[in-house]
């Protein structure tokens, strides 16, 4: 079943498990994306700067940081419900390298749906993110808090 929306204004009881929300092909990877997330995380590593570095690897070019890709993937995807907040990230995996070049389409889907406690909610998110061939380049678990209805009560 499809999210209402990406970004949603519920309460943890209107979340359900097995919710999808696709967005396709909307953010290509750039060389300035690249110089600008290095200069941002001081990541200056040089696969990801230098084309005569990157050109005697295994990989051939310059790669896009993994947490770079993440944080793109993330701003894509993420739901803004301001019900809820981020509790944090498990099973975070780069899977496959993303060149300059790489157009992203990021999935999510509500695996896991629990009580907190007495005014929270427990979602998790599986993001697969996926290069314009289908090759997931990105996976990980987005754990959320989310208020429940009664909670205000």
């Amino acid at each position: 079943m499809n999210a209402p929306s990406k970004d949603t204004d519920r309460y943890f009881e209107e979340v359900e498990e097995g919710e999808t929300y696709s967005v396709e092909e909307v953010r290509t990877i750039t060389e300035a994306d690249i110089v600008n997330f290095a200069g941002i995380s001081g990541d200056f590593h040089p696969l990801h700067m230098s084309t005569t570095h990157a050109d005697d690897t295994d990989f051939g070019e310059r790669l896009a940081h993994g947490n770079l890709v993440f944080s793109i993937a993330e701003a894509l995807i993420a739901d803004m419900n301001p019900k809820a907040f981020s509790y944090g990230y498990d099973d975070l995996r780069f899977v496959r390298p993303v060149p300059i070049g790489t157009t992203l389409t990021v999935h999510r889907e509500v695996v896991e749906t629990e009580e907190y406690n007495e005014d929270l909610g427990r979602v998790v998110y599986e993001y697969d993110v996926e290069n314009q061939d289908g090759d997931t380049v990105l996976s990980c678990r987005h754990i959320t808090l989310c208020e429940k209805r009664d909670a205000d009560a």
